[in-house]
């Protein structure tokens, strides 16, 4: 580290720490403006900026029924998905979930603990391979667990598994009791699997069940939601064109079914679309509040800069150069809004927590914002601009 640099800097504390006030005030609100964009940065990231964590998620799509937002509208009859997955040529598979579970409608009353109400989703026996998830330990669902009447199987959720049996690896292959019947624990998910703050934030999934395909659960009307991957290569307008066509056919050679429109759209799109607009306004906003933060700091050193003149005319007059000053009047800008990055940083941290925890909010993958990396270059660069 060059001598001149250290020198400066040395000069720069002594100067802060004899006017504490002013150095307090100016660490305060630069703390206070970084702290507050470090957090919307990490939700914008989250939502926008990383991608879904599934296996390439970029070729994911969401196959609604009609293009409305009731659940009816998004979703379809099991005859329709799987005519879709054995006719189309644009999807390497296409697997579905029973979108119509109700939140605490399964009870555990085995295992050590209370009796406890659990929140579990019905997916068809492809979800998870076609999403590229695998079990953290155990196996996926077999033939048999996902027929009409087959053997009852469950997959439990990270969460539950580390909750309620202590992360036990044993727990594979013995047998629950859940709303009254026996249920064979198949596996358990990783942690980065957290179907319900994507697809269905504010709430939360702890087990999943086999759904089964049958003429049965057809029977029920609209009740799978979709999700497809695309073929390499394929886009999402040719998957939409022939997904129209089919969509036709079966409609018309299947008059016992629902209608079927079919309305392809990124997984991307469908999650976070609705409300894309909100965070660039929301990120606009946080700009607007950094540019109040430096000009309030540039002005408070002006001022402080005028008030020192005497200082800088001594310094002049013993061969202080004018590049020399404005290197000293940096050193001084940037240690500023280095101190009040590491604020910033305290205060994202705690923030991005609260913000994270907060399931009334309903915002998908908010559970998934974290002060990483990203995060944090984001601090330094705010703090080097700042400067």
């Amino acid at each position: 580290m060059p001598e001149g640099f250290l020198r400066d800097l040395r000069y720069t504390l002594r100067t802060l720490r004899r006017d504490l006030g002013f150095t307090t005030f100016a660490v305060l609100i630069t703390g206070l403006g970084i702290g507050a964009s470090a957090t919307v940065f990490s939700v914008v990231d989250s939502l926008l900026l990383r991608p879904l964590p599934f296996e390439n998620p970029e070729r994911l799509v969401w196959v609604a029924n009609h293009d409305s937002a009731g659940m009816s509208g998004q979703t379809t009859q099991v005859g329709h998905l799987l005519d879709l997955r054995a006719q189309n040529q644009s999807f390497t598979d296409i697997a579905g979930y029973f979108a119509f579970y109700e939140v605490g409608d399964n009870l555990l009353t085995s295992g050590s603990g209370e009796p406890e109400r659990l929140s579990g989703v019905p997916v068809s026996q492809n979800f998870f391979p076609m999403l590229g998830v695998k079990p953290l330990i155990g196996r996926q669902f077999t033939d048999e667990e996902c027929k009409w009447n087959g053997p009852k199987a469950v997959m439990l959720g990270y969460g539950l598994w580390k909750r309620r049996f202590a992360s036990n690896p044993a727990i594979v292959g013995t047998t629950l009791r859940i709303n009254n019947e026996p249920v064979t624990v198949a596996g358990v998910l990783p942690s980065s699997f957290d179907l319900a703050s994507i697809l269905a934030p504010g709430s939360h999934f702890d087990l999943y069940f086999p759904f089964p395909l049958s003429p049965e659960t057809n029977r029920w009307g609209n009740t799978m939601a979709m999700i497809g991957r695309l073929k390499p290569g394929v886009s999402v307008a040719s998957a939409q064109a022939e997904i129209s066509i089919l969509a036709q056919r079966l409609t018309h050679a299947h008059p016992e079914r629902n209608d079927f429109e079919g309305i392809v759209t990124p997984l991307s799109d469908h999650v976070s679309g609705r409300i894309r607009p909100a965070l660039f306004v929301l990120t606009g906003a946080v700009g607007v509040v950094m540019l109040i933060v430096c000009a309030n700091l540039s002005n408070m050193l002006l001022a402080r800069t005028a008030a020192r003149h005497k200082e800088m005319a001594i310094r002049t007059a013993l061969g202080a150069g004018r590049g020399r000053l404005i290197r000293q009047m940096l050193t001084e800008g940037l240690t500023l809004s280095a101190c009040g990055a590491v604020l910033g940083i305290i205060l994202a941290a705690i923030g991005i927590r609260v913000m994270a925890g907060l399931d009334a909010l309903s915002i998908p993958l908010l559970a998934g914002a974290r002060l990483d990396l990203p995060v944090l270059g984001f601090c330094l660069a705010s703090a080097i601009v700042t400067g």
